[in-house]
């Protein structure tokens, strides 16, 4: 109750590494927190092989004018010039920041960088994260 939320699967992985990605993403009632589930299986239930085809990485690309940090406490900041800041979090694995190129904008393609999860699915099935308005995440107030 009070939580909106979907779940959505794909098989975009299944004929070259036999697996399946399903994401689920929930956001709190208030707007500030967005949990979400990035997990991993094979068709059919079985299990994941430790085979060498099992690494996966899950990216979380982010616009050019979005400021993305490491903070004191090691998390991920997402700021915005004059707007929120926002804490990503991962209890399984630690989020790392990778380049990347954003192509939307009418001025042509710009640098950016992604949030990286990457690891291997037949250690861990799934992860579970967490974009936290930083005003709940216990920051300041943006004025």
């Amino acid at each position: 109750k009070g939580v909106q939320g979907f779940v959505a699967r794909h098989d975009g992985y299944a004929a070259r590494f036999g697996l399946l990605h399903e994401r689920e993403v929930k956001l709190a009632e208030n707007g500030n927190v967005l949990t979400g589930r990035d997990r991993f299986l094979r068709p059919g239930g079985a299990a994941i092989r430790n085979n060498g085809r099992d690494f996966v990485t899950v990216r979380f690309h982010i616009h050019p004018d979005i400021g993305l940090l490491h903070d004191e406490q090691g998390r991920l900041t997402l700021a915005a010039s004059q707007g929120d800041t926002w804490v990503f979090t991962c209890a399984e694995v630690a989020p790392e920041i990778e380049e990347s190129i954003y192509f939307a904008g009418l001025g042509g393609p710009r640098r950016s960088r992604q949030i990286v999860l990457a690891f291997k699915a037949s250690e861990i099935a799934e992860v579970h994260w967490h974009l936290t308005r930083a005003a709940v995440a216990g920051y300041p107030e943006n004025n």
